[in-house]
C-alpha cells in the first residue's frame, strides 16, 4: 500500500477540521468501510466445500432433483397467478 504524500495528508487534516460533528461520524463510518474493503482485497478467503457431504448417508438421484425442481417451479407459478 502506498502512503499519501505530506501535502495530501495536510489537505485531509485541514478538511477534517472543517467538518461538522455529523459529518465526522459519517466520515468515520466511511473510513471503517475503506479499511474493511482493503482487508478483503488483501486477504481473500477461499472456502473449500469438497467432501462436505462425504460422511452423510443419503441417496439422491437426478430424477429426485428434477422432481423437486418441478415442485418448486409449480409452487412459484401458483403464487404468481
Amino acid at each position: 500500500m502506498s502512503h499519501p504524500n505530506v501535502s495530501t495528508q495536510k489537505k485531509i487534516h485541514e478538511t477534517i477540521d472543517t467538518l461538522s460533528p455529523e459529518s465526522m461520524e459519517e466520515l468515520m463510518k466511511f473510513l471503517e468501510f475503506l479499511k474493511f474493503k482493503q482487508r478483503v482485497q488483501e486477504k481473500p478467503v477461499n472456502v473449500h466445500l469438497e467432501g462436505l457431504w462425504r460422511d452423510k448417508s443419503f441417496d439422491v438421484t437426478d430424477e429426485d432433483i428434477r422432481a423437486l425442481r418441478r415442485q418448486v417451479s409449480d409452487h412459484v407459478l401458483q403464487r404468481v397467478k
